[in-house]
């Protein structure tokens, strides 16, 4: 399986590893650093910077997980 890109902007939903947690979690992104190796993601738990190697495409409706 191919896994579609990741699109860096305002507004794309996606996936991330809490690092608390260990779980893939839901957001969207807000805004870059000023660097751009940083996205400020908001959900429902807030807003949190995550370095973008930690992020992923939203997953479609119906789709699992591969790990």
């Amino acid at each position: 399986m191919i896994s579609p890109e990741l699109e860096l902007r305002s507004g794309t939903r996606v996936r991330y590893l809490a690092a608390d947690s260990g779980e893939w979690r839901d957001g969207t992104l807000v805004r870059s650093s000023p660097t751009g190796e940083e996205w400020l993601v908001k959900n429902r738990f807030g807003k949190y910077w995550l370095h973008v190697s930690r992020l992923r495409p939203a997953l479609e409706l119906g789709e699992t997980e591969e790990r």
